[in-house]
């Protein structure tokens, strides 16, 4: 790296840690993506009035462990003597501003770690699923699963009900009507299609949320049961027909019983 990439590379990780904008930090591995997350995290807690404001996200339990190392480390480091290395030194500066603001509010993070929110994905989501419960329709305790593809049986199995429900949408029933009639009244393979699908969303929902898929009656573009009967229909004509395939993404349960969509 030239003294003119250096020096640019410096003023754009020092640009990610502006409090008052947002970015996407693109960079291959071993260049110091979390080394500036974690300095992005430090600057935020100099700024808040509660640690818990500032919330950093990941996918495993592994990665929000390491983080959550290092951030601590990253405290506990400004009290000791001032590094050598620039991007060490910014780190220690940080810290000290964070500790700093610590001490002020009383926040006790040497003695409550936990006050730090790091964490995955999921936990995140069942945080704010057990906040919500009236919102969530979900009172019970969540619980992580491996293999959700029952979950999601249960859940085609619920939609394909909807052809029975009293006041259920007729965009609902009309999209369920028209892959009904695709799959020759199919019950079976119209749930295993849907079963499979919601194990599959990742590839297929970023087009549905762009490009939505015609409802089966009247043309609109906001039907969710119409962008599954849309795409299962689609599955549909390049299956071999085998009904041994399962989605197996992963899921949460909620008392035991909980539909992923």
């Amino acid at each position: 790296m030239t003294v003119a990439e250096a020096a640019s590379d410096q003023a754009q990780r020092l640009q990610a840690l502006d409090h008052t904008r947002s970015f996407i930090v693109q960079a291959p591995a071993g260049s110091g993506k979390t080394e500036l997350l974690i300095q992005r995290f430090l600057a935020l807690l100099a700024r808040v009035d509660r640690p818990e404001s500032v919330v950093a996200i990941t996918f495993t339990r592994k990665a929000a462990a390491e983080m959550r190392h290092r951030i601590v480390a990253a405290l506990r480091s400004a009290a000791g003597p001032r590094p050598a290395t620039p991007h060490e030194i910014h780190t220690w500066q940080l810290a000290r501003e964070a500790v700093a603001r610590n001490d002020r509010l009383d926040w006790r993070l040497s003695e409550h770690p936990a006050r730090l929110r790091i964490q995955t994905i999921d936990s995140l989501c069942a945080m704010l699923v057990r906040r919500m419960p009236w919102v969530s329709r979900m009172g019970a305790a969540l619980r992580p699963v491996d293999d959700a593809g029952y979950l999601y049986a249960r859940a085609a199995r619920r939609t394909v009900s909807m052809l029975d429900a009293d006041g259920a949408p007729a965009g609902a029933t009309g999209a369920l009507s028209r892959l009904l009639s695709h799959l020759d009244n199919h019950f079976g393979r119209v749930e295993r299609l849907l079963a499979i699908m919601l194990g599959t969303r990742d590839q297929w929902m970023r087009h549905v949320v762009a490009h939505g898929v015609p409802d089966a009656e009247s043309g609109n573009e906001n039907s969710e049961v119409g962008a599954w009967s849309g795409v299962a229909a689609e599955n549909e004509a390049v299956e071999s027909g085998n009904g041994d395939d399962s989605g197996n993404g992963a899921g949460s349960e909620s008392g035991g019983e909980s539909g992923s969509g």
